[in-house]
């Protein structure tokens, strides 16, 4: 058996073991508009759901971009405004997952960049992308500082937030809130530099069951 101490070893290589094991991840591409009315889509794959009730969400956003140790344009944008829109990443946006992840200018918008369509949001202030069979449009309720302050892939902000509005395409949801996982097609992380996708061959059901004692 191969054994790993993280104390032994930097961020960026501890990461690196976490996004390779803790997989598949479903991937959040976040939109959110900064102060100065430019839009930002970013993908988030360190991304979970919390509880029902609230409809709660955490997305672990770091804190320094890689490039120029600034503050992530997400974050920063989030929390300017409160808000923030997550389209759940499909087939329909699979070629351009690390095309938008890249670490662009502030003045530079994203959707553009891959021929994306935003639209307006609902119920909160950033904008939705057009071509998500699925939304979640949230607004910030609590975040949380991890790690290392300034420390590439050690500082992050845990950002909580609550899914206040949802919006899906009639192609992938019934109308008594059915989701077809296979008619969604979401896209996961795996390891750097592999995603998957849902197939029907890759996708099978079991039945949940209730324990029953037996004497």
């Amino acid at each position: 058996m191969i054994e790993f101490d993280p104390a032994q070893h930097p961020p960026q290589k501890s990461q690196a073991m976490l996004s390779q094991l803790v997989v598949p991840r479903p991937i959040a591409m976040i939109s959110t508009c900064s102060p100065d009315g430019i839009p930002n889509i970013g993908p988030f794959s360190y991304y979970m759901a919390i509880t029902g009730k609230p409809m709660l969400i955490a997305v672990s956003m770091g804190a320094v971009r890689d490039s120029d140790g600034a503050p992530k344009h997400t974050y920063e944008n989030a929390m300017a405004s409160g808000d923030f829109v997550v389209n759940v990443t499909t087939a329909r946006f699979r070629d351009h997952i690390e095309t938008v992840g890249m670490e662009y200018p502030s003045d530079v918008n994203e959707a553009e960049q891959v021929g994306w369509n935003l639209v307006p949001a609902c119920r909160v202030s950033a904008p939705a992308i057009a071509e998500a069979a699925a939304r979640l449009e949230c607004e910030v309720r609590q975040v949380i500082d991890l790690g290392e302050p300034g420390v590439a892939y050690s500082a992050v902000h845990l950002v909580i937030a609550e899914v206040v509005w949802l919006v899906m395409d009639e192609a992938v949801c019934t109308p008594d809130y059915r989701v077809d996982p296979l008619a969604l097609a979401p896209i996961g992380r795996l390891g750097y530099p592999c995603f998957v996708q849902a197939v029907p061959e890759g996708v099978y059901q079991l039945e949940r069951y209730a324990w029953t004692s037996r004497d």
